[in-house]
């Protein structure tokens, strides 16, 4: 499971930005800097342990769909103006945007933390064995269910210790599979829906074709002639 060094790089803006908007209020009255500091580390750490829980989950599956994935940052460079128009810029830091914007405007009191995604590096020669060659849609979606479903997992095992001082980092693993799953630009709940909606259009178009084959093989079927029996 190697780590490139810009996966590195974009593994610690993630768990900067993540950690910036749940410690931005430490729900202190006053303002002390060394308590938002301790504050801080201490969710840095959780941070950093619920987001490589994701990132295993994701890497577990394309492991066994043969493909190479890297961890990023949520960024886009397309804005649609209308259907048939759109701009495009250089990719913009969209999640970390939405990530200070929530932080700032509520002052702390709310919060975004879906900053990551995952891009695929497909290797047809790895893939050899498989139907196709080319990851499919519905292999996209599993390996991107993997990671906020290995978080719920995650949370889930430490909530059968019992422990309450477990309690902050099991919320916060609940909190990022939720926030993921959101069907927006390319976090994984946009994988997940976007290719299960092509799978289900492809399955049903090819119902619907196989209905209207059977259909039209049944009106052009030659009836059966009556024959009078022969009197002997």
């Amino acid at each position: 499971m190697g780590i490139s060094k810009k996966e590195l790089k974009h593994f610690f803006v993630t768990i900067f930005f993540v950690t910036l908007a749940l410690a931005f209020d430490d729900k202190n009255p006053e303002f002390i800097l060394n308590s938002w500091i301790r504050n801080f580390i201490i969710i840095f750490l959780l941070v950093t342990i619920t987001v490589f829980i994701h990132y295993v989950g994701h890497k577990l599956l394309a492991h066994r769909y043969k493909v190479r994935i890297e961890h990023r940052v949520m960024t886009t460079s397309h804005f649609y103006i209308t259907h048939f128009f759109s701009v495009k810029t250089k990719p913009i830091p969209l999640g970390i945007i939405a990530s200070l914007f929530v932080a700032f405007a509520s002052l702390g009191k709310m919060f975004f933390i879906a900053i990551e995604s995952f891009i695929v590096h497909p290797d047809k020669h790895r893939r050899i064995g498989f139907r196709y060659q080319n990851l499919t849609d519905y292999e996209l979606a599993v390996i991107a269910v993997a990671g906020p479903l290995l978080n719920l997992i995650f949370a889930l095992i430490l909530k059968m210790t019992g422990l309450s001082s477990l309690n902050s980092l099991i919320y916060l693993n609940l909190f990022y599979a939720l926030f993921h799953m959101i069907p927006f630009s390319t976090l994984d709940g946009c994988k997940i829906f976007f290719s299960s909606l092509l799978t289900l259009s492809s399955i049903s178009f090819s119902c619907i074709d196989n209905a209207k084959l059977s259909w039209l093989l049944f009106l052009i079927q030659p009836s059966a002639k009556y024959r009078p029996k022969s009197q002997g």
